[in-house]
C-alpha cells in the first residue's frame, strides 16, 4: 500500500504545521508527503496522485475539514484509495463522526497489517445548470453559509485559534450575524411532497451529524445510509434562535417547533430572495439568486475511509 500525506500547514492558523512536524518525528513507514500551496491545491494533488497507477493507496490529510473536503474531493468513486485523517483545524467535524488517525504508531499499524476501510456516501450539491459541489460533512444556504463569509473574511478565527479556543470564533460570529442577517422564503420539493417555508435563518444539508465546530445539528445523519437530512430553521425569533445554537451542542433543538427535518435520497430547494450565501463543509461557494434552484443528491459508496474499529451500523470493506 502507497502512503501519501497531503499538509496543510496552515490550517487552524498554523496548527497544521506543528501537528506535522510533530508526526512526522515517529514514523516508521514509507511514505511521500506534498505541502498545499494555495486554495483548492488538496484537490489537485489528490487527483493527480490517485492516477499514476493502480495500486492500493492511502492518502493521510493533515488539516482541517476544508482540507479534508478538497482530498476527498479528488478521489471520488476510486475504489483503490483509502482516505485518513489527522485533524488539525479549528473546527474538526470530520473526526468528531469519521475516524481519523490520533498518532504515528496508529498509522505504521494500519499500513502494516492492511486494516480494513469503510464505504461512505458523499453529498452533492447543484447550484443552478453549470455549478456542481460535493460535501463530506454538511452544505448549507443561508445563515450558516453568510456566517462561514463573515469567518472567512474576519481576524477573530485568527486570534482564537491562536489561543486554542478556534470553535469560539464561530460562536462569534453567529452573534454578531443573527443582528444583520436577512431571512428568505424557499420551497423544497422532495419525494412527490412540496412544502414552503417562510423567514427561513438557514437550510443545512447534511451527510453526517455534525457542523459549525461540534454543534449536532443533524443526529439522525448516517454517512453510510444513501440518504442526507435537511435542517430547516424558520419564523422563530433572533432571540429564540441564540437559544437554540446553544441547545445544539446537546440535540435539545430538535424540540423546537420552528426546526424542521427532511430525510431523502434527494431534494429541489427553490430560494425566493434576491441573494443568498452558500457553503459545502464549510468552504464558501457563492451566493444564489432569485428562485435559484438548489438541487441536492447523495452518491452512495463514493469514497472509502478507514477502520480502526468497526462501526456501529456500518458494513466494512
Amino acid at each position: 500500500m502507497r502512503v501519501l500525506f497531503i499538509v496543510n500547514e496552515c490550517a487552524g492558523n498554523g496548527k497544521g504545521k506543528i501537528v506535522w512536524n510533530r508526526l512526522q518525528q515517529h514514523l516508521t513507514i514509507d511514505y511521500q508527503v506534498v505541502l498545499t500551496q494555495y486554495e483548492g491545491h488538496g484537490q489537485e494533488i489528490a487527483k493527480q496522485w490517485v492516477q499514476k497507477d493502480q495500486t492500493k493507496k492511502l492518502i493521510i490529510v493533515v488539516g482541517g475539514d476544508g482540507t479534508v473536503h478538497e482530498v476527498v474531493s479528488g478521489i471520488v468513486h476510486n475504489n483503490l484509495v483509502v482516505i485518513a485523517v489527522v485533524s488539525a483545524g479549528s473546527g474538526n467535524d470530520f473526526a468528531r463522526y469519521f475516524q481519523t488517525f490520533k498518532n504515528a504508531n496508529q498509522i505504521d499499524t494500519y499500513v502494516k497489517t492492511e486494516m480494513p476501510s469503510t464505504m461512505m456516501d458523499i453529498g452533492k450539491l447543484q447550484l443552478g445548470a453549470i455549478q456542481h459541489e460535493v460535501f463530506v460533512n454538511n452544505a448549507g444556504i443561508g445563515f450558516d453559509a453568510y456566517v462561514t463569509r463573515q469567518i472567512n473574511k474576519s481576524r477573530l478565527k485568527y486570534y482564537f485559534n491562536k489561543i486554542g479556543l478556534g470553535k469560539l470564533s464561530y460562536a462569534a460570529a453567529v452573534v454578531r450575524g443573527l443582528f444583520r442577517f436577512t431571512c428568505f422564503d424557499v420551497t423544497v420539493l422532495a419525494q412527490n411532497e412540496t412544502l414552503h417555508f417562510q423567514n427561513v435563518w438557514f437550510v443545512a444539508t447534511s451527510n453526517q451529524p455534525y457542523f459549525g465546530g461540534g454543534m449536532k445539528i443533524s443526529p439522525m445523519s448516517k454517512a453510510d445510509d444513501g440518504k442526507i437530512e435537511l435542517t430547516i430553521v424558520h419564523n422563530i425569533s433572533r432571540v429564540k434562535l441564540l437559544l437554540i445554537f446553544a441547545t445544539v451542542f446537546f440535540e435539545k433543538h430538535t424540540k423546537f417547533r420552528e426546526i424542521s427535518f427532511l430525510q431523502s435520497e434527494q431534494f429541489e430547494i427553490i430560494v425566493h430572495a434576491n441573494s443568498v450565501d452558500c457553503h459545502t463543509d464549510g468552504n464558501y461557494i457563492g451566493a444564489i439568486g432569485h428562485d435559484a434552484v438548489v438541487r441536492c443528491t447523495v452518491q452512495q459508496h463514493a469514497w472509502k475511509c478507514i477502520t480502526l474499529e468497526k462501526p456501529k451500523n456500518v458494513i466494512s470493506q
